[in-house]
């Protein structure tokens, strides 16, 4: 009989001495890429000299200020929770060129960039997540499950609704005049997904589930809320120059994508329809709703025409035909930001035959002239106008950088400034390997398969090595040529780090992932943990055929969905695999479609158990595991919100009960995308050695 063999030894909070499986072959060290730091959230100053921007360094996260062409300055040295190690900063806006208000732990500060000292301003208890009125002089913020409106000058609040019932607003607006705030309001609710009786009565496991999601409007005088009647999930609340609400509804069912407007007490209307028989795909990286800033036109991407792109039409338009779609092709195109004068877009795509990189242009909405503005090979995303239309600040990443912020006068041939430098000293970014294109035939039905292939320099093909396929998470994710610029950042880091000890590493864009068509990214409907398992598996395949491989040490890994597809390809293919990593994968789909958590990404791929029940089945890899053959290991944090601890419980017990093989590695306090330096250093090291363990050693088992 196999064993479990270390559920009670790596109970840890984390352990810095774990031993890696061999001394590091080069500068890329576990160490070093556990400190790579991740800007976020840039914003313009007032006058567009300086960028402010947030830096995470494995947790503790502050805010910066930068002039392009120099060095980014702290503003913030906040000390990291002694419990939690961590510190984060919940949002932040320039008041003025001299000042910036920022939230930390529910209290508001202010700092000037001119002396970085920063204040707390008293009086303002639980105001952290606030939004300023026109003006500047008002603040608006939720407190205690209800909505609040303050004076920034004089400190007076008062207390907006009344609601006995269990809602909580969030992303409160302004409206241009100030008279009134729009928010959104979710009732939620936390319960067992299923209980699990082998945890006894002291340790329970819950979920947090929404049951309810509103649209209102208050009036800053008081007075009823304005409730807009909606159906569905409520997302890019924005206000139009003559006052109306313009937001974007998605039907429980994904199938269906609403832009409408409502005017304050009028019925809401619909300005642009989609709606896909599988689910409606442009995800949240490339699908931002803005309304102009002069209020009169709303700029969005829709996959009509198969691909994703930009549109644009008045706000006070009568019918689609009035929208005009400014990019086309073969590619993808992702929202970026509104010109100040409302007459540019400057937007993020791929290019026909590369969508595995993205490029920033501008597009001149009335002649539809688009200038290309960033054009260096890479992953260049997001950009945002300074105030005054010269220049664009955008995100980066290439083979030798983790994402950073950069800025470029928004014309044609400018050169662009560094703001950021997130990489950590001592790391040589000449020994990091570019990812390479390639593709495979899917066992599925021969479709080809995009992905990415690392391979360590100077290796010797003569010999046989041991590979890696690496599976990117969310299901709607997908491969870059450069380091990941999201929330798989860690894992292309580690990735790279495993091929400096010499694997092999693969990285599939199963079907599903995003950046390419609409049939890719839909092509999982009703074959979720089946057609993409067999695209991943596939990948196997592929790596057999390359004559420097061993096709008997072949491993594989993947968080979130990636750790479920990684259990899905372990028990379907028992024997195609060596050994393998589940980070926080689902291993049930069933109580997601009951309406439990991530109910709106299941339902459109899934369809409900109670319609389905069979499609289901086929995707709860906790029901296949006693086809499980080969070595597994299981990794989770206990605070993860994504995919809950459960489903890792529940695993660990099944596995049990069938005597199969494996180790597992609890995070207490950890997040979902492990974070902090002391758990992702744990980890790395952890996964290699159980990698070296199994892959490292020539083995005389055959593989299918």
């Amino acid at each position: 009989m196999k064993i479990f063999r270390t559920l009670c030894c790596c109970l840890v909070l984390a352990s810095a001495d774990v031993a890696a499986g061999q001394t590091p072959r080069g500068s890329i060290t576990i160490d070093r890429i556990a400190e790579i730091k991740y800007p976020s959230s840039p914003a313009w100053s007032p006058d567009g000299t300086r960028v402010a921007f947030l830096w995470d360094f494995a947790g503790k996260q502050d805010l910066f200020v930068a002039t392009p062409g120099k060095a980014a300055i702290a503003l913030t040295d906040f000390p990291v929770d002694p419990h939690m190690w961590i510190s984060n900063i919940s949002s932040f806006e320039w008041v003025s060129p001299n000042e910036i208000l920022f939230g930390k732990d529910g209290q508001l500060w202010t700092v000037s960039p001119d002396a970085p000292s920063p204040k707390r301003l008293a009086g303002f208890t639980d105001a952290g997540a606030f939004a300023r009125s026109p003006d500047g002089k008002q603040i608006t913020f939720p407190r205690g499950g209800q909505l609040w409106v303050g004076s920034l000058a004089s400190k007076i609040q008062r207390q907006l609704t009344f609601w006995d019932e269990r809602l909580q607003p969030g992303g409160p607006m302004f409206s241009p005049n100030g008279r009134w705030i729009a928010f959104t309001a979710t009732r939620g609710t936390s319960s067992e997904p299923h209980p699990l009786p082998f945890n006894g009565d002291l340790i329970r496991s819950f979920v947090r589930s929404t049951s309810e999601r509103r649209l209102g409007i208050a009036s800053v005088h008081g007075g009823d809320v304005i409730w807009i009647p909606t159906v569905g999930a409520v997302s890019s609340v924005q206000w139009t120059g003559d006052g109306a609400v313009l937001y974007e509804e998605k039907s429980p069912d994904g199938k269906t994508r609403e832009i409408k407007i409502a005017s304050i007490g009028g019925p809401p209307r619909t300005l642009w329809r989609d709606h896909d028989e599988r689910w409606w795909s442009p995800t949240n990286r490339d699908s931002k709703i803005l309304v102009s800033p002069n209020g009169q036109s709303v700029a969005f991407v829709t996959d009509r025409s198969g691909w994703i792109h930009v549109y644009v039409m008045p706000v006070n338009a009568t019918s689609e035909r009035q929208a005009t779609q400014v990019t086309s092709g073969a590619y993808l195109a992702g929202m970026g930001n509104w010109s100040p004068d409302s007459k540019r877009i400057a937007y993020h795509h791929s290019a026909p035959g590369n969508q595995m990189e993205r490029f920033v242009s501008i597009v001149d909405v009335a002649s539809g002239t688009t200038e290309p503005i960033v054009t260096g090979r890479g992953v260049s995303f997001d950009p945002l106008f300074s105030p005054d239309g010269a220049q664009l600040v955008y995100h980066r990443t290439d083979v030798q950088n983790s994402l950073d912020f950069y800025t470029v006068a928004a014309r044609a041939a400018a050169t662009p400034v560094r703001v950021s430098d997130s990489m950590p000293a001592g790391l040589n970014r000449s020994e990091l390997v570019a990812p390479v294109p390639v593709s495979f035939p899917s066992r599925h039905d021969r479709q080809m398969v995009p992905s990415t292939l690392m391979v360590p320099r100077n290796l010797d093909r003569t010999q046989k090595h041991p590979a890696i396929v690496w599976i990117h998470g969310s299901g709607s994710d997908q491969n870059f040529l450069g380091w990941h610029p999201g929330s798989y950042r860690m894992y292309y880091s580690v990735s790279q780090y495993l091929v400096q000890q010499g694997y092999i590493v693969l990285t599939p864009d199963y079907r599903g992932s995003s950046g390419y068509s609409r049939d890719w990214a839909t092509g999982v409907h009703m074959g979720v943990g089946v057609t993409d398992a067999a695209d991943v598996a596939s990948g196997a395949d592929y790596l057999k055929t390359l004559s420097y491989v061993d096709p008997e040490r072949i491993g594989v890994w993947g968080l979130s969905y990636g750790g479920f597809l990684t259990l899905q390809v372990l028990t379907q293919n028992p024997t195609l695999w060596r050994a393998g990593i589940n980070v926080a994968g689902v291993v049930d789909w069933t109580y997601r479609g009951a309406g439990m958590t991530i109910a709106g990404f299941t339902i459109p791929r899934l369809g409900t158990p109670v319609e389905n029940p069979e499609v289901y089945a086929a995707a709860n890899a906790i029901e296949h595991m006693e086809t499980l053959e080969r070595p597994l290991m299981i990794m989770h944090g206990t605070d993860d919100r994504n995919v809950a601890f459960h489903d890792s419980l529940h695993l660990i017990d099944v596995l049990v009960k069938l005597g199969k093989d494996f180790e597992t590695v609890i995070y207490p306090g950890e997040i979902h995308f492990f974070r902090r330096a002391i758990v992702l250093r744990d980890a790395w090291k952890r996964a290699e050695r159980f990698f070296d363990e199994h892959l490292k050693r020539r083995s005389t088992i055959s593989s299918q």
